[in-house]
């Protein structure tokens, strides 16, 4: 199907008004200017249309299958056309069985879905690093189960393995009962490793509940293949029933009474209206090219 979306919205901090041709359920071309193409055109004056969302749950492993599609139906609710999971292992012996299942237990998903590794952060090794490279995974969410941990791993042989496929690796402080004031400390504390020892981190990931911003998209190497108007994107795609001023936020936030009218992933409706329409399986495992392969070019570019 070929057609053009009108007057859409891009999510970047200072938002802007695009015209994209779509065709075959991929971003065909967009401009700032009206584009003059003989195939149907959808102006979309009066409404709010910004790419799907793309949103965590690193509880999907634990989920059977009815547990799966019955979260699914509530991501989508909320504009969610992909989502970032994770697998969890303590050994890296278990890497390759954990993710194989995974991999097999998502199959069944309507939307799609990125895959991360989680693991204590003192498992992380240079032989560890290379097993996530030569399978693609994009980042790792190391937990932090002592204050210590963050001294225990020679950052520097991380370093120097990983590279070209510079993989993110993310503190997670959840396990940690400490008041916000030590839980601010360390976090500035690895915030001076991490820099000091050149390794690539997210400093911090969107709650649950809050959609990725183009800077974590950047950063895991989901952009621009989802959460933006670029040609070769996927066309996802939300819409609610308001016209955002460009001066106002450049994300409309989500809430129980806001929540979009139409969701739309590769040209197919998940969400219309208070209907959801799911079809299992048809989700599928976005491969990352490289993570942060687009973090150096400008919005002007993108």
């Amino acid at each position: 199907m070929e057609y053009i979306l009108e007057n859409v919205w891009t999510t970047d901090e200072e938002p802007k008004k695009k015209n994209v041709h779509v065709k075959n359920s991929i971003v065909s071309y967009v401009s700032e200017r009206p584009l003059k193409m003989k195939c149907m055109t959808v102006n979309t004056s009066g409404l709010h249309v910004i790419p799907g969302f793309v949103m965590r749950d690193f509880s999907l492993e634990g989920m059977d299958t009815e547990s799966l599609l019955k979260r699914c139906k509530q991501l989508i609710s909320t504009g969610c056309t992909t989502v970032v999971t994770t697998f969890s292992i303590r050994f890296a012996k278990e890497l390759e069985g954990r993710y194989n299942r995974l991999v097999e237990h998502l199959s069944v998903l309507p939307i799609d879905y990125v895959i991360g590794l989680s693991l204590p952060m003192t498992r992380i090794t240079p032989s560890l690093i290379r097993t996530c490279q030569k399978k693609k995974i994009p980042f790792i969410y190391g937990i932090l189960e002592q204050e210590e941990d963050i001294d225990t791993v020679i950052w520097e042989w991380i370093r120097n393995v990983n590279f070209p496929y510079t993989i993110p690796i993310i503190a997670g402080w959840e396990q940690l009962a400490l008041q916000e004031k030590r839980l601010m400390q360390l976090q500035d504390r690895w915030s001076r490793v991490s820099k000091s020892k050149s390794i690539t981190t997210i400093k911090q990931l969107p709650l649950p509940e809050q959609p990725f911003t183009k800077y974590h998209l950047q950063e895991l190497g989901i952009y621009p293949q989802k959460g933006s108007w670029v040609t070769g994107c996927d066309i996802d795609y939300v819409i609610y029933e308001q016209d955002t001023p460009l001066a106002a936020q450049s994300r409309v936030q989500y809430d129980e009474s806001n929540q979009p009218v139409l969701v739309v992933r590769k040209g197919t409706a998940l969400k219309v209206g208070d209907d959801i329409y799911i079809n299992p399986g048809e989700g599928k495992q976005l491969q990352i090219t490289r993570p942060g392969l687009f973090r150096a070019m400008s919005n002007d570019l993108l």
